[in-house]
């Protein structure tokens, strides 16, 4: 019953955020809606892993987190200083 009613919220959650990447007034509004996306996709993943008894689906929250971090990284890295490598 709770998992059912954190899925809805974080559902809604992750459209709401999705406009924002989309619609962001900047590229530094839309870089922070994306990673406020990419956490909400890892719970997501963690409440379907939760609900439906499955490990597999941690493994690519896991993987979601690790790139979603990385990517945020690199977009406020391009942002700032106009590359991402040096």
């Amino acid at each position: 019953m709770i998992i059912n009613i954190a899925l809805g919220i974080v559902s809604l959650s992750v459209l709401l955020v999705t406009y924002r990447v989309l619609r962001g007034p900047s590229w530094g509004d839309r870089i922070m809606a994306f990673d406020f996306l990419s956490a909400n996709l890892v719970l997501l993943f963690t409440l379907i892993a939760v609900k439906r008894h499955l490990l597999v689906v941690l493994d690519g929250a896991l993987l979601l987190s690790l790139l979603g971090f990385l990517s945020t990284v690199a977009l406020t890295r391009y942002l700032l200083t106009g590359r991402v490598m040096r």
